[in-house]
């Protein structure tokens, strides 16, 4: 027993309302814990599709550039997009999903204005410019994702440490202190009844 807490009733009754809100605080938490669980599998499994969209759009970009490469050469097609403005404002805000802030970012995207003239170029040039602008936003996508599935993780596992504190050596221990004291004051009960037995026998 912690000798912070004397065998009283007063401290039985405090010891034992403590132990019942360290009980719920730790099935809140590990409700807690299997929501985010349950909401870091869903962008798990969103941030894989995103990727496999964003592996396939790279594959796809990349044969563009090559075309492009060979219809007006790398000169030309450097030129072309060094002029090509670059949009790279990204508005990030954060919400929170049980008590855990992850990202969101909102892009403007901008419609792509031509800085080139049709002199020694092809379609093939707008396809991949437009096709790296897409590229552009789905990277965005996926950078958001995998930054929220790393706090999501983070947080289950801050959130595990807690539950974990608080079943194996928080709630155990108050059901120590609260079993002795209990034991103690019980016992001091029964002492005080048989005194009380044997006065009122030498009183009769």
């Amino acid at each position: 027993m912690s000798n912070n807490y004397l065998p009283t009733k007063s401290n039985l009754i405090k010891l034992q309302e403590s132990l019942k809100i360290t009980k719920q605080g730790h099935e809140l938490l590990e409700r807690k814990r299997l929501i985010l669980s349950k909401e870091l599998e869903k962008y798990i499994d969103k941030a894989k599709k995103v990727y496999q969209e964003l592996f396939d759009m790279m594959n796809d970009g990349k044969n563009l550039v090559r075309n492009v490469n060979t219809d007006i050469g790398i000169d030309n097609f450097t030129n072309i997009s060094n002029g090509v403005k670059i949009d790279d404002y990204i508005d990030i805000k954060n919400k929170t999903l049980m008590g855990c802030e992850i990202p969101s970012a909102v892009h403007k995207r901008e419609i792509i204005k031509r800085n080139y003239g049709f002199y020694n170029t092809t379609n093939t040039v707008d396809e991949a410019i437009f096709k790296f602008n897409e590229i552009q936003e789905k990277l965005i996508e996926y950078a958001i994702l995998e930054n929220t599935v790393s706090r999501l993780k983070a947080e289950i596992t801050r959130v595990g440490e807690r539950a974990n504190a608080l079943q194996n050596i928080i709630i155990p221990e108050n059901e120590k202190n609260v079993k002795q004291i209990s034991s103690i004051i019980d016992e001091r009960e029964r002492e005080e009844f048989a005194r009380l037995k044997v006065i009122k026998k030498r009183m009769n």
